[in-house]
């Protein structure tokens, strides 16, 4: 493995080399798992339920936004 580090190799499974223009769109993530991909395959939702799922966590948060705003207004710091 010390040889595909000093080396600069790419090895399938195991390592990857990026640009930084690449980083930069995956918002500088450097996390392995990202450009290295294993034999494993990734879940992915269907359309229709990450539409859900997502509309969801809107909900909650808006309604997170609410109770911050009554807590703010009762310490007198609504904005």
């Amino acid at each position: 493995m010390a040889c595909l580090y000093h080396e600069w190799k790419v090895e399938d499974s195991l390592s990857a080399i990026i640009t930084n223009e690449e980083a930069a769109r995956n918002d500088y993530n450097l996390s392995p798992s990202r450009y290295v991909a294993t034999d494993e395959q990734e879940e992915v939702l269907p359309l229709e339920e990450a539409v859900v799922l997502l509309k969801e966590a809107e909900e909650e948060r808006a309604e997170a936004d609410r109770k911050l705003g009554t807590i703010l207004k009762i310490l007198g710091l609504e904005t």
